[in-house]
């Protein structure tokens, strides 16, 4: 027989028999740092393409100035290097934020998925935030706790959802998020090896590119962040009335979540 019981907060307690043992086992609700984390994503989206709009026309500005040595409007140059000071500094402020949601959604998420009696984390709750700090293991730690999320929770409500979804999308996420950094890399360099009209027109486009792979990024990280959470809820309502989920008295775990793990 499992209990539950609802608290104030948002969260739920759960007594799993286990091996003629009771676990206490504490779910919370991760939906409203998933919605943080998606709307702070979105307004980084119309940042984005609002620098992308004061790039064309620094771009054009630059062309100008090119053709036209002579007759230089120092005015429009002046506003159009306000406006692109002004967006980076939005852009950098958001980022920040961004960074921040999206971790505090991210580690709890690992945290409830450490809270099931059976799951297939491979590291221990706290590297959820820490790993993104960590030199050489920000490069692929992060990418496999979010496919343990992934596939963790899909499988401790698979009587909803049958079969773990691909987790194809993680990979895209991933690349995608360190193809960006390493263009952020590369718009860097070439700004600041910018010192004459070609090198700006140079770093203007490849600063472009750039921020074509961030909405691309920017993108595919809330499809991930929505599609977690919609797993998330479901784990959330499906403890309450289990049967066939992680949270029966019978569950058996799958083979991939009865391999060895190692927490580190």
């Amino acid at each position: 027989m499992v209990v539950a019981v609802r608290c104030e907060e948002p969260a739920i307690f759960f007594i799993l028999p286990i091996q003629s043992l009771f676990l206490m086992v504490l779910l919370r609700d991760n939906t409203a740092r998933a919605k943080q984390a998606i709307s702070i994503f979105w307004i980084m989206l119309g940042v984005t393409i609002l620098n992308m709009f004061s790039l064309g026309w620094q771009y054009y500005l630059l062309i100008d100035v090119q053709a036209n040595p002579g007759n230089i409007d120092m005015e429009t140059l002046r506003a159009s290097d306000t406006i692109r000071t002004v967006v980076t500094v939005v852009n950098f402020i958001m980022l920040v934020v961004s960074m921040i949601l999206f971790i505090m959604w991210f580690r709890r998420a690992y945290y409830n998925l450490h809270c099931l009696s059976w799951h297939n984390a491979r590291h221990s709750e706290g590297w959820a935030a820490g790993s993104w700090f960590v030199p050489i293991l920000s490069l692929f730690w992060p990418y496999q706790i979010m496919e343990d999320i992934w596939r963790g929770t899909q499988n401790a409500i698979k009587e909803r959802f049958g079969a773990p979804q691909p987790a194809a999308i993680i990979g895209w996420w991933w690349t995608l998020y360190l193809v960006n950094n390493f263009f952020g890399y590369i718009t860097a360099f070439t700004t600041r090896g910018a010192d004459n009209v070609d090198g700006l027109l140079t770093a203007t486009k490849v600063e472009f590119v750039g921020e074509i792979i961030s909405i691309a990024a920017i993108i595919i990280t809330i499809q991930v962040i929505q599609r977690t959470s919609n797993f998330e809820k479901e784990l959330l309502e499906f403890s309450q009335t289990p049967s066939d989920s992680i949270f029966s008295d019978n569950y058996t775990p799958s083979i991939e979540n009865m391999e060895p793990r190692i927490e580190n």
